[in-house]
């Protein structure tokens, strides 16, 4: 595992030692990922820009407390999802309704209106069936498939074995799955 956290190791020295420039090339390194997460988590542009400027102020204070031997992109987005969890458990407490749900849809000179009717509504489709998931569930889903990250990766960021997340991937991807089937009249019950 150490030849993963190379990468990032000479800038992650540097930077203990006050280099800013090294700890910008970090940034620039893994924001999109810490980025994609917290917008995964909160599903609120605004919110998620913060909360993930926020992880990198508290990475850039506690960069002694990184140990070396990790790979740094998964320390942050251990960072940045703890956050985003305090964030929404104080949503909880407030029980504000979010009524900032409107995504804009980029358009394509060359798609047609018809295809991009169907992109958006499909989209529309698994963004709403994802708004329907538990956190956890919505976590490990973004996780997994859009960050790219291995059960093992997954597993540091929310300090959990590797098993729990294989067990919470496929408890996910079968809930996704049911919220997105075509309600007919016949369901089986379990």
């Amino acid at each position: 595992m150490g030849d993963d956290a190379l990468p990032f190791v000479e800038d992650v020295r540097k930077a203990r030692k006050g280099d800013r420039h090294a700890f910008e090339s970090l940034v620039k390194q893994v924001q999109r990922p810490v980025y994609g997460l917290c917008l995964r988590l909160l599903s609120r542009e605004a919110e998620a820009t913060e909360v993930a400027q926020e992880a990198f102020l508290r990475a850039w204070q506690h960069l002694d407390r990184f140990d070396e031997s990790r790979p740094f992109d998964v320390w942050v987005l251990a960072i940045a999802r703890n956050l985003c969890l305090d964030l929404l458990r104080q949503r909880a407490r407030v029980k504000t309704e979010d009524v900032d749900d409107h995504a804009p849809t980029l358009e394509s000179p060359a798609a047609s209106a018809e295809a991009l009717a169907i992109t958006a509504q499909e989209h529309r489709s698994l963004e709403a069936a994802l708004a329907t998931l538990k956190v956890d569930d919505r976590e490990v889903l973004a996780l997994y498939y859009v960050q790219k990250r291995t059960t093992k990766e997954i597993a540091g960021i929310l300090g959990v074995a590797p098993g729990t997340i294989m067990a919470r991937l496929f408890r996910a991807r079968e809930k996704l799955r049911q919220r997105l089937a075509p309600t007919t009249g016949a369901e089986v019950s379990a």
